[in-house]
């Protein structure tokens, strides 16, 4: 679903990834069997509600990327996944948001971004709000849908909010 006078933002959370080992390497955490199974379950309803972005953006971080992966095929989305150090959980949401203003001026008319809580929350609470203190917290797995007003506000509306297990129960 495309809207006419703003941009289309996607914001998809990891699914279910490995725990994190004591002196291990985060970024190289995998989804697990079950966040893989999970998310393939949520892909139907992706492919449904979801029109292929013009871009999509993912974190370096593995399970982002893997997450990534199914989300591009879900919704059919033809380019390459590009990848954006300021999706990394602990960045700070006005990078990402200057990624957006980017993509705006550029006429893109939708994004995807996957990426990790604390900073998809954060980066949802601005986008909403224009408050960048207001955070709304993603399940993993989460896919968020926002319309900004216009392509040079990104203060949007929320349309869609998506549980990957809700996702995954629509047939």
């Amino acid at each position: 679903m495309r809207f006419a006078h703003g941009v289309h933002i996607h914001l998809l959370r990891h699914g279910i990834a490995e725990d994190h080992a004591p002196g291990g390497d985060d970024a190289a955490r995998a989804l697990t069997d079950e966040g893989h199974k999970r998310l393939r379950k949520a892909a139907a309803a992706w492919r449904r509600l979801v029109a292929p972005p013009d871009v999509v953006w993912t974190s370096p971080l593995l399970r982002a990327q893997q997450t990534c992966e199914l989300f591009c095929e879900a919704v059919r989305f033809r380019g390459e996944a590009r990848v954006c150090a300021d999706l990394v959980p602990n960045a700070a949401p006005s990078h990402a948001l200057a990624l957006l203003e980017g993509e705006a001026l550029a006429g893109t008319a939708g994004v995807a971004l996957v990426g990790h809580e604390p900073h998809l929350g954060y980066l949802l609470g601005l986008l909403l709000t224009g408050q960048g203190r207001m955070p709304v917290p993603f399940k993993k797995g989460m896919l968020v849908g926002v319309e900004t007003e216009s392509r040079t506000s990104l203060v949007g509306h929320l349309r869609l909010a998506l549980p990957q297990k809700l996702a995954g129960e629509i047939d």
